[in-house]
C-alpha cells in the first residue's frame, strides 16, 4: 500500500481544471500518466497555448505525498532556473529605459571588482559567455548552509575561479545571473523582489507569484522531491538567499500562463526585449545549407531546425517552458520532482507540444 501513495494512484487523485477540447484533453491525460509513470513524477501541472489563447491547462498527481494533496493550476512550483527568463527580461527594461547598456562592464556596478572581471559584459553575463564558473555558493563538507546574504554570496563569487576567459566560451553560469541581480539592484536602488513585483507580477496579475521564502507561509507552496536509490524522498532544498536572480522565482501555473499572454502580446515586455532575448546571443552550432541552429539568447536557449524555431528553458526543480516562435504553440510544464532522469521535463514538454503539432523536433541537446 505504500507504493500505491507514490506514483500508481496519484492520477487518481489528480486535482482536473480548465479542459480544452475533449480529443486534445485525453490525448493528454495519457501522455501524462505514462511520462508521469516513468520519471517517477508526484505531480505537475501544464498548459497548453497558441499566441497566448488557452488550449489546454490541467493539474496532475499530488502536491504532497505525505498530506495527499492534490496540484491544482493555483498551486506555487519552484521555478529554479526558470527564473533566468525572468532577470533577463528585467535587465533589458532597464536596457529599455537607458539605465543600463549591454557592453557595459560589470565593474561599473560593483564593488571592489576583482581583476579578472573587469572585462566581463551586460551582454555576456545575459547569455553565459562571461567565463564565470557555474556553482559559486559556500558549502561546508559538501553541503549547502542555511542562510546566505548577498554580502556572502559576493566574497564567495570573488573568490571562485574562472572558467574562461570572457568572450572566449560558453559556461552555463546561475553566478553569472546572480551578478545580474546585483546590477539590477544597484541601478534601481530596489531589492530583486521589490522591482520584479512593481514592474511584473503586479501589472500581469501574478498574484501567486513570489521570491522564495523558506520560512514564510506560502499557500499552494508545493513540495519537492527527488530520487535516492530507486525511492523517492524529500528533495530538501531549504537553504534561504537573500538575492535569487539566477533561481529564486515561485509561481503557478495559473501566472506563468499570464507571463505567457504578456509575451504573446508584448505587455510589460516590449517588442525590442522580446527580439533581444530570443535572438542568438552565442551559437554553439550553425549551418547555413539547412538554416539549422543551437544557440542562446538573453535568458532562453534558441533553436532552429526542421522548419521551426523554438525557445526554451529548464529548472532544476522540474520546470520546463518551450514556445515555437513560428506557430506561438507554447508549454508549461511545471513538477515536483527534480530532474527526472529518462523522462526530463524537456522531453515531456515536447511530448505534450508533439499533441498539437507533431512535427516538434526533439531537443538537439538532449542527451537521454
Amino acid at each position: 500500500m505504500r507504493r500505491c501513495l507514490l506514483i500508481p494512484c496519484l492520477l487518481l487523485a489528480s486535482s482536473l481544471v480548465a479542459s480544452g477540447s475533449g480529443a486534445l484533453e485525453t490525448r493528454l491525460d495519457a501522455l501524462m500518466e505514462t511520462d508521469m509513470r516513468a520519471g517517477r513524477i508526484p505531480g505537475a501541472a501544464v498548459a497548453i497555448l497558441k499566441n497566448g489563447a488557452l488550449l489546454e491547462a490541467k493539474a496532475y498527481g499530488l502536491a504532497n505525498l505525505e498530506l495527499g494533496v492534490p496540484v491544482s493550476t493555483r498551486s506555487v512550483f519552484e521555478l529554479a532556473s526558470l527564473t533566468k527568463p525572468l532577470t533577463a527580461a528585467a535587465i533589458l527594461m532597464l536596457v529599455d529605459e537607458g539605465r543600463v547598456a549591454l557592453d557595459d562592464h560589470v565593474s561599473t556596478y560593483l564593488d571592489e571588482t576583482p581583476e579578472v572581471w573587469r572585462p566581463i559584459t551586460i551582454r555576456q553575463l545575459l547569455c553565459h559567455s562571461g567565463g564565470l564558473a557555474h556553482h559559486f555558493e559556500e558549502q561546508l563538507n559538501g553541503s549547502h548552509l542555511v542562510d546566505y546574504s548577498t554580502a556572502d554570496m559576493l566574497r564567495s563569487a570573488r573568490a571562485t575561479p574562472m572558467d574562461s576567459k570572457p568572450g572566449t566560451g560558453w559556461e552555463y553560469s546561475d553566478l553569472g545571473y546572480f551578478l545580474l541581480g546585483v546590477v539590477l539592484e544597484k541601478v534601481t536602488g530596489q531589492s530583486f523582489e521589490q522591482f520584479m513585483t512593481e514592474r511584473v507580477f503586479e501589472p500581469l496579475g501574478m498574484t501567486s507569484t513570489r521570491i522564495i521564502n523558506q520560512a514564510a507561509l506560502v499557500p499552494g507552496r508545493v513540495a519537492g522531491y527527488t530520487v535516492v536509490n530507486g525511492e523517492l524522498r524529500n528533495n530538501r532544498r531549504v537553504w534561504q538567499f537573500e538575492l535569487t536572480s539566477h533561481m529564486g522565482v515561485m509561481s503557478s501555473l495559473d501566472d506563468v500562463i499570464r507571463w505567457e499572454r504578456a509575451l504573446a502580446r508584448r505587455r510589460v515586455f516590449t517588442e525590442a526585449i522580446v527580439n533581444r532575448m530570443w535572438a542568438p546571443a552565442y551559437v554553439f552550432y550553425e549551418d547555413e545549407n539547412t538554416d539549422a541552429l543551437l544557440g542562446y539568447g538573453y535568458g532562453w536557449f534558441v533553436e532552429r531546425q526542421g522548419g521551426h524555431s523554438i525557445v526554451h528553458h529548464s529548472g532544476f526543480t522540474g520546470t520546463h517552458y518551450l514556445r515555437d516562435l513560428g506557430t506561438g504553440l507554447t508549454v508549461i510544464l511545471l513538477t515536483n520532482r527534480d530532474y527526472p532522469a529518462g523522462t526530463a521535463t524537456g522531453v515531456v514538454a515536447r511530448d505534450i507540444a508533439r499533441l498539437v503539432d507533431p512535427s516538434i523536433p526533439d531537443d538537439p541537446m538532449d542527451k537521454d
